[in-house]
Order: structure tokens, then sequence, then C-alpha cells
């Protein structure tokens, strides 16, 4: 009973007694004797006094640090690979191409493209064709620059749609060209050592033939056309370049095969410059109960409603 006495009257005092953190954890403290409480109170005690600045830092450091253990296997590989391998990527080279490894694909490093022509090198092909189309044909350009007739075809005619998309109001990306030919390494005048061939003939060919021939015996591409019973690849190259003597070369306005439908006679209603539209014209259909037919508006601003037949 005398124990139980003292605590209270020590508990009571402390009741009385000014709250301050101290003082108020010392009077919850004091409703326990035994040892483990007392060593738990002088733990708290420890914790409120200011610790040394050496656990300051080791704490701001770990909590500063990312804490990547809870983070799934392939995200921790990936910050890794950031912090290692990927870090050169934040900062591009704009000399050439930036692959993860030497090719564009690491699991086929067989596959190694040669850059691309150069936008300057596409506008000269379609200017020398442009100006005498009879001298400069694709079979000429081909040979000056090193690449296949195919290829020259396709640049003369992406360069002739260019040409009608700008005239038609479109503005040309110049200056995401120049960008994508720096990350290609594509170079103002295209090296010598890339080559294509100018006509690629293949054949459908077979199962291998054999042909036992004699060591004295001359046995020429004739002979070797007449056991494959197909004509010799010089008789197809003289026809391939008399077809494209009688079938030359040229650049369309228009989609091919597609039919020029005649367009339906207008009559203009109003002219608005706000409505002025360099790229576009727009067709509307009225839907009201009046109905008074479609109405197109051209790039200049005027409103033209189509006249029924």
């Amino acid at each position: 009973m005398a124990s139980l006495s003292v605590k209270a009257l020590w508990s009571a005092t402390a009741i009385r007694a000014p709250l301050t953190a101290a003082s108020a954890l010392s009077s919850h403290r004091l409703f326990h004797s035994s040892r483990a409480a007392f060593n738990d109170s002088k733990e708290s005690t420890d914790a409120t006094t200011p610790a040394p600045a050496a656990s300051e830092a080791e704490a701001e450091a770990e909590t500063a640090a990312p804490v990547e253990e809870k983070l799934p296997f392939r995200r921790r590989n990936f910050n890794k690979w950031l912090r290692t391998e990927g870090s050169r990527f934040a900062t591009p080279s704009f000399s050439g191409p930036n692959y993860i490894g030497e090719t564009p694909f690491p699991m086929n490093p067989l596959f190694k493209p040669t850059p691309p022509i150069s936008n300057a090198a596409k506008e000269e092909i379609y200017k020398l064709h442009r100006s005498d189309s009879t001298k400069h044909t694709p079979r000429q350009l081909g040979t000056t620059y090193n690449i296949s007739i195919k290829r020259v075809e396709a640049i003369l005619r992406m360069k002739h749609l260019e040409k009608e998309m700008i005239g038609e109001g479109f503005v040309a990306q110049e200056n995401f060209t120049k960008g994508m030919e720096q990350l290609m390494g594509v170079k103002a005048v295209r090296s010598e050592a890339i080559t294509e061939p100018l006509v690629d003939i293949l054949p459908q060919v077979g199962s291998p033939k054999f042909e036992a021939v004699d060591e004295d015996k001359t046995f020429t591409a004739v002979d070797a056309a007449k056991v494959l019973k197909r004509r010799p690849l010089a008789e197809i190259k003289s026809r391939m370049l008399e077809e494209e003597r009688q079938r030359p070369f040229k650049l369309v306005d228009s989609i091919k095969g597609v039919p020029q439908v005649e367009a339906a006679p207008t009559k203009a209603v109003s002219r608005n410059s706000a409505e002025t539209n360099p790229r576009f014209k727009f067709a509307f259909q009225d839907t009201s109960k009046n109905n008074k037919g479609t109405f197109i508006r051209e790039k200049d601003g005027t409103l033209h409603q189509v006249q029924k037949a």
C-alpha cells in the first residue's frame, strides 16, 4: 500500500507541475517501476536530445536516395542502364546515327543500312530531269549518282508531288528534314563507295542443274542459257533498253487511272476576306428544311452555290 501511495503522490505532483514535453513524459513513465520501463524511458529521453551532425547527414542521405528496392526488376535495370550506358543519349550526337549498338537492330548485326540520299541531291536530280528529260533520263541519272533506276524514278515522282503540294499551299518541313539528315549521318556529297545496280534482274530459278563439260571445251553464257532453257542475260538487257526507249519516263500531274470528274456549275453568293485559306477549300451541305443545296468555300473566301442539274 505504501508503494501505491508514493506513486500516486508522484503522479499528482507531476500533474500540478507546468506541462512541458519532458515533465509530461517523466510523469507518464513514473507509473511503471520495472527495469524494462526504466530503459524505455531512458531511450525516449535520449531521443529528445539533439542527435550528432553525422547521424543527421546520414538520415538526409537515406531520405534523398531513391528506394529502388520497391521498384520492379525491369525498372531497376532500366534506371541502372540510364546511369551507365544510356547516359550518352541525354546529349545525342548530330554527326551520325545514335544506335544503341553498331547497328539499328542489336539482334541483327548483319543489317548495316547505308545513309539516305540528301535532300539537296534529290533536288539536284529533279532539276536536271526537268531541265532536259531526254538527256537526263533515269538511267543517266542513276549512272551519275550510283543509284538504281527505280530509286531515281521514285525521287522524281516524290519531288514532283512535293512541288505540287507547295503550290497548293502546303508548307515543307525543311527544318525537320535537316534535323533527320544530321541524325542519320547524311552527307552532302554521296560517297562513291555506295553503289547500287541500275537494274535488278532476278529471274525465277528452280533447283540447280549440272552439266558435264570437257576441260578443253568453251562454255559461254549463251551455252548456259541453252542448258537452263532461258534467254541470255545480254538479250534481256537489250530488250529492257528498247522498252525504255519506246516508253520513256514521264512525270504526270495527276494520279494515273483516276478519271477526271467534270465540276458542276456554281454561282458566286458572297465573299468574306476573313474566311480565306491558302491550303484548302471546303464544301458544305445544307441539311435544313429549306435545303438550299451544297456550298463551296474557295481559298480566297468566295462562297459558291452548286447549281442543281
